[in-house]
């Protein structure tokens, strides 16, 4: 059975990114984090592969988007505010 690995939900809002819920190994690491109020859509960065001695490498996956908007409105909010990764890389 393959191990899940680290994951790092983010909830992009009007107002900017809002951190969700970290998961490793399958499980919640802090708190669970419910969906903001007003989320636009929530990305979920996953851990792809693990180097020893070398920065590891994640990707980005959209698991929700908000139905009442048009994937035009919603890339508008995405191009003012910068994936938190990418605003403070590692």
């Amino acid at each position: 059975m393959a191990k899940e690995k680290p994951s790092q939900e983010f909830h992009l809002t009007p107002r900017g990114w809002i951190s969700g819920t970290c998961r490793e190994f399958g499980e919640v690491r802090g708190n669970h984090v419910d969906r903001p109020e007003g989320t636009i859509e929530t990305w979920l960065e996953e851990m792809v592969v693990h180097y020893l001695h070398c920065a590891d490498i994640y990707s980005w996956r959209l698991t929700w988007s908000d139905p009442s908007m048009t994937e035009t409105e919603r890339k508008k909010v995405r191009e003012r505010f910068p994936r938190p990764s990418e605003e403070f890389p590692g």
